[in-house]
């Protein structure tokens, strides 16, 4: 079985791998008024020149975040693929930028200047706020671009210094050895974190029942005989029935399509916000129910708060890392809630429900806010001069969620887009402030049911605290794995909601 589980996950390694080695998304794709030049002057009418996609845009967030102080990166220029990711992505593009520049200094960077060419200072590399240098990088670099001009690249690792160089990486850097490390960053990031919390909750999912399992290889041995005959089918020889699920879910999982096109092909770290999701919901759902029982007298100790604790982090990590986790929020929310509520048949505790639930919401809000804070908290210490703290925060909010897209932002496709075609046209008949409210309304609507489903299982069944409990009796009546199935259809429908009828501002 380790030999299938491996092969499985060389598989899904070698799919991601594959689809790296082509094109990325707005490779070769200048865009602006002077789609074949470089930089913004008078000779380009004065509008921003932008390069390729979100490849571009996930490595310049690396340049700026390692060489720009922390006060700037929500700030700076941000016609050129402004940051608009939350903290946590920041925080992972300063450590991928700060590994890239701290490997390729090894190696030094040099330019061959042209006639009547300076060169520039810090081997291509201007000071953030140096106005005067970053006008002649602009107009070395666009020489470089038309041929008067030969930058001598950096060989070996000394490649991944100019990757995250400040301004000079701008409008094309597509040298080889970027690119293999900016692959290997999504692809690490993807096993670590994705990879690791599918095999975990995998395994939860498809229990294996020990009896089955040696049912289906008992060996008997004939006292008559010196050998031995095992007593499975020859359609289990291979992979036993019960190992089946666990391998085909396993697949599956791994072998996501949307996933590995949109990260490796693409270039996108989802897998990351998506696998601290997963692994939140897998601490979340863990009990702890041990029960003895004495002279008819039951006693259980009460259901482990510590998962839904760590869950609680784990997940406000991942919503700090995409916004997207917006989409599972209300489901979290209500699960939690529920868990809240759970009881046991403990004595002491069961009379102590209301400062028992009191407690452990106060104890998950707590967590909650601490951890935002410490995420936030930078941000909020080190701002720009005449900046105050509360309006670098409401930056951040604001290019988060930039709602000055519309509801019809033109790269999503959800409801109010198909309900903007004739016959219905409301895009015309509904005031564009109301839409907000009407999306929102709608919103809650489709996410209560799976919500009051989840704050049902969350919460367990009532207990009858007169009733006999067994010794190998779960004092919640529940299976191991019900709750982590639940929260897993409900995640996916209120995210479906989500998709479906919320103001979306990002075209994820």
């Amino acid at each position: 079985m380790r030999c299938l589980n491996g092969a499985i996950l060389s598989f899904a390694l070698l799919l991601r791998i594959l689809v790296g080695f082509q094109p990325h998304s707005g490779q070769d794709d200048y865009q602006g008024n002077n789609a074949t030049g470089i930089g913004t002057d008078a000779n380009d009418g004065g509008k921003p020149i932008k390069y390729g996609g979100d490849y571009e845009a996930q490595r310049h967030w690396m340049e700026i975040t390692y060489h720009l102080p922390i006060s700037e990166w929500y700030y700076h220029d941000l016609e050129y693929w402004g940051l608009d990711y939350p903290v946590l992505t920041a925080y992972v593009s300063w450590v991928c930028g700060w590994v890239a520049h701290t490997v390729g200094s090894i190696h030094n960077d040099a330019f061959v200047v042209g006639e009547n060419e300076e060169t520039i200072l810090n081997n291509g590399v201007c000071k953030w706020d140096d106005s005067v240098c970053i006008d002649q990088l602009m107009r070395t670099k666009k020489n470089q671009k038309a041929g008067k001009i030969n930058r001598k690249s950096s060989k070996g690792l000394g490649v991944l210094k100019d990757l995250v160089a400040l301004h000079s990486s701008r409008w094309g850097f597509e040298e080889s050895g970027g690119k293999l490390y900016m692959r290997f960053t999504v692809l690490l990031l993807d096993l670590l974190v994705y990879m690791s919390a599918v095999w975990v909750l995998a395994g939860r999912l498809t229990k294996i029942d020990a009896d089955d399992e040696v049912g289906t290889n008992n060996t008997t041995i004939d006292p008559d005989s010196t050998t031995s005959t095992t007593n499975k089918s020859s359609d289990d020889s291979i992979i036993p029935i019960s190992q089946r699920p666990r391998l085909w879910l396993l697949l599956a999982a791994l072998s996501q399509p949307a996933l590995i096109l949109i990260d490796h092909g693409h270039f996108q770290y989802n897998t990351v916000s998506l696998g601290l999701a997963l692994w939140s919901f897998h601490f979340m759902t863990l009990t702890t129910t041990t029960t003895t029982t004495t002279n008819h007298s039951s006693k259980s100790d009460c259901s482990s708060f510590v998962g839904p604790i760590l869950g609680s982090i784990l997940f406000s990590l991942a919503l700090n890392f995409k916004q997207m986790e917006l989409y599972h929020a209300p489901a979290i929310f209500a699960y939690l809630l529920g868990r809240c509520f759970r009881r046991d048949r403990n004595k002491e505790q069961y009379g102590s429900t209301v400062m028992g639930t009191a407690g452990k919401f106060c104890v998950l809000g707590l967590t909650v806010i601490l951890t935002f804070a410490t995420l936030y908290a930078p941000f909020a210490i080190y701002t720009r001069a005449s900046t105050s703290p509360i309006s670098s925060l409401l930056q951040i909010v604001q290019r988060l969620f930039p709602f000055n897209r519309g509801v019809f932002e033109g790269k999503v496709a959800n409801l109010w887009c198909a309900l903007s075609i004739k016959p219905f046209s409301i895009r015309d008949r509904l005031p564009s402030d109301l839409l907000p409210w009407a999306a929102l309304g709608l919103t809650l609507i489709l996410v209560l049911p799976p919500c009051w489903i989840l704050f049902g299982a969350g919460k367990g069944p009532d207990l009858d605290k007169s009733a006999p409990v067994q010794s190998n009796q779960n004092p919640n009546n529940m299976k191991d794995d019900s709750d982590i199935r639940l929260l897993l259809w409900g995640t996916t429908s209120t995210s479906l909601a989500f998709f479906l009828a919320s103001f979306q501002v990002h075209e994820k």
